[in-house]
C-alpha cells in the first residue's frame, strides 16, 4: 500500500474511533508498517522493547538511527516468534500502529467492536493490523500480538479465539528458549 493511501485509511479510522492521533510517520520493515504520529513516539517504543537474551539476533543487521533499531527489531520478533510455533507463512505484510496510551488502544476497540476492554494491544484480523499502547508494549505482549499476526496468516481459516491465546501465551513463555 502507498504511503499516502496507508494514512488517509489509518487517519479514517482514528477519526471514527475518536482516538486524538493524527499519524504522521509510517516505517517499512520487512513484514510491517509501522504508523506513528510523532517521532517521540517511535522512540518510546524502541526503548520499551528490550530483547534481552535475543539481541544476538540483531548482530548482522544494521543500525545507525532508531528507526534502523525499531526496524530490525520488528523482523527479529517476526522472525523468532515464526521459529517458536514452527510456522513461517509467506508473504507476511501487517501494520502495527503506536498509540500513547492504553485508553487510545481500548477506544479503538470499543469503535471497531462496540465492547469495552482493558487491552493494552490488540490485533484487528480484518485489517491485518496491530494497535499497541507505547505506555505499556513490552517484548512479551508484541511478541503474543504477532502471534495472532502469524497464525491468521498462516491458516486458511484462522482457528478459534481460544486456540490463537494459547499459542499466543506459549510465544510469550518461550520466547526466549
Amino acid at each position: 500500500m502507498h504511503r499516502a493511501s496507508s494514512i488517509l485509511l489509518l487517519a479514517g479510522v482514528l477519526f471514527f474511533s475518536s482516538v486524538a492521533v493524527s499519524p504522521a510517520y509510517e516505517l517499512k520493515t520487512q513484514y510491517a508498517t509501522v504508523v506513528y504520529d510523532n517521532q517521540a513516539l517511535l522512540q518510546e517504543f524502541n526503548d520499551a522493547i528490550s530483547l534481552g537474551s535475543l539481541s544476538y539476533l540483531l548482530r548482522n543487521r544494521k543500525s545507525i538511527t532508531s528507526g534502523d533499531e525499531v526496524r530490525n527489531k520488528i523482523d527479529v520478533v517476526v522472525e523468532r516468534v515464526e521459529a517458536v510455533l514452527d510456522m513461517f507463512p509467506g508473504g507476511l505484510k501487517f501494520t502495527i500502529v503506536l498509540l500513547p496510551r492504553d485508553t487510545d488502544v481500548q477506544k479503538v476497540y470499543r469503535a471497531k467492536y462496540g465492547m469495552n476492554v482493558d487491552y493494552v494491544a490488540f490485533y484487528s484480523p480484518k485489517e491485518k493490523t496491530v494497535y499497541v499502547s507505547v505506555d505499556d508494549i513490552r517484548l512479551g505482549v508484541l511478541a503474543h500480538e504477532l502471534t495472532h499476526v502469524v497464525l491468521d496468516r498462516y491458516f486458511g481459516v484462522s482457528p478459534p479465539t481460544k486456540i490463537h491465546e494459547v499459542l499466543a501465551r506459549f510465544v510469550e513463555t518461550h520466547l526466549k528458549d
